[in-house]
């Protein structure tokens, strides 16, 4: 079985694209949780008894899956089980790229951007205005 660890992002396709969609991407693992915690925040047991007859040689007990809470780039998030997970997929994300829209700032406030990002030790990047 594919190993998640909390707070690394991974890109992986499911094996039920048609049930639970293909392609996640950048997708953040806030917690790896059992059934019973997953199913505070989805209908696990409703998802993956539609799900039984799909997958192979999924456990036909939802309680015997390891279920992960995922975050997407824009905070949204969803449980999904490992098992629900093609592991041949699945690529752990070591970098991204940032877009930072700051409305109202001054001129100086480039300068002092500038200043902190070199201080946070990033030289690939790009501030512009318009």
């Amino acid at each position: 079985m594919t190993s998640f660890e909390i707070n690394k992002v991974y890109n992986f396709t499911t094996l039920a694209a048609a049930r639970l969609g293909s392609l996640y991407t950048d997708m953040r693992v806030k917690s790896i949780m059992t059934a019973t915690e997953a199913m505070k925040h989805r209908d696990i047991y409703t998802l993956h008894n539609n799900l039984v007859p799909v997958i192979p040689n999924l456990p036909v007990n939802a309680g015997d899956c390891v279920f992960l809470l995922l975050e997407n780039t824009d905070g949204e998030s969803t449980v999904l089980a490992l098992e629900y997970i093609d592991p041949v997929s699945v690529i752990l994300v070591t970098s991204v790229n940032i877009r930072i829209e700051l409305t109202d700032a001054s001129s100086e406030d480039i300068s002092l951007l500038n200043m902190r990002l070199k201080e946070l030790g990033y030289t690939n990047y790009n501030i512009t205005t318009y």
